[in-house]
């Protein structure tokens, strides 16, 4: 898995510590987000420095540099002296970013359809087999990570790079519904593996039909959302909106 926006140190960042605290930092940069993903830590909740140092068993500054990160991804809104908050993504918010990702996404298939990138490049293959280790493993949050990383590189791929962190901040909060909902029971891994549907994916953007691919990622887009977030699913636009374009 190539590393995703704030899971690896930026180069300013890695001058200003070590290793082994960037690496401290990461896990528990990792883990709040799972923690707010899932739902375990709440919107609204009151996150301490000194807490969450105990709790990870870390020092304060590396507890701050992880929810700087997350304050950076819109996880968590960073109060001066009234602390740290976990913050909320409003179903219209959320819907936005649907509509947002879904003209994105239609944008790469079209490109990657007509030939503008190399669908070979060996990370996509990587994230594929990590897919497949993830579901075997029952991770469903690992998928999630994978699933983001895998189509902010199908972006770089088709020469939209510049999109990339727009595209990945958009699929993390569409996460906090598909992961965090309880809208629909979650029997998920008795479906076809998560590297199997994107292999399946990049088929149709190897067909060479540029309308052809950009329906199926569509179609792709809303088979998540009608499985997890049926009610985000109808707020952005319902089946309609992730027909032919």
């Amino acid at each position: 898995m190539q590393s995703s926006p704030g899971a690896a140190p930026r180069a300013a960042e890695a001058q200003s510590r070590t290793p082994a605290a960037g690496r401290r930092a990461d896990q528990v940069h990792l883990a709040l987000r799972r923690a707010v993903l899932f739902r375990n830590l709440l919107p609204g909740d009151h996150l301490l420095e000194q807490t969450l140092a105990a709790e990870h068993g870390c020092s304060q500054g590396t507890v701050r540099e992880a929810l700087l990160r997350l304050a950076e991804e819109g996880l968590v809104e960073r109060r001066g002296y009234r602390g740290t908050v976990v913050t909320d993504t409003s179903l219209p918010e959320a819907a936005g970013m649907v509509r947002v990702r879904l003209s994105i996404e239609r944008g790469v298939a079209h490109r990657l359809a007509a030939g503008e990138g190399d669908l070979s490049d060996p990370r996509l293959a990587r994230i594929l087999d990590a897919m497949d280790a993830a579901h075997a493993a029952g991770d469903l949050y690992l998928c999630s990570e994978l699933d983001r990383e895998f189509h902010a590189a199908l972006a770089e791929v088709a020469g939209m790079g510049l999109l990339r962190p727009m595209l990945w901040r958009c699929a993390l909060h569409i996460h906090r519904y598909t992961l965090g909902g309880l809208e629909v029971p979650r029997p998920f891994f008795q479906e076809a593996g998560v590297g199997d549907e994107h292999r399946a994916l990049l088929a149709q953007l190897s067909s060479g039909d540029a309308a052809a691919a950009a329906h199926a990622m569509a179609d792709h887009l809303a088979q998540v959302l009608r499985r997890w977030a049926p009610s985000l699913l109808a707020a952005a636009g319902g089946e309609a909106a992730f027909g032919p374009a």
